[in-house]
């Protein structure tokens, strides 16, 4: 799982492993940033819905590229 949180300003920078995502991806109502250097483990019981999938392939390969680059693969 990898944590989102608000983009509060425009002018914020997105580091190489953030992803910045735009309002309507996953159903966001604001853009918001992917925080790839949180990438956390959960129990699939703690999972009780689906709150949304990215869809877009260029913005799961840059999340894909992000991650890695935080892991350094």
């Amino acid at each position: 799982m990898i944590p989102l949180t608000s983009r509060k300003s425009p002018s914020r920078i997105i580091y190489p492993n953030e992803v910045l995502l735009p309002a309507g991806t996953a159903g966001l109502p604001v853009d918001s940033i992917a925080l790839c250097y949180q990438i956390r483990t959960l129990d699939k019981s703690r999972l009780t819905q689906e709150l949304g999938h990215v869809t877009d392939t260029r913005l799961q390969r840059e999340i894909v590229e992000a991650v890695r680059f935080q892991l350094e693969i």
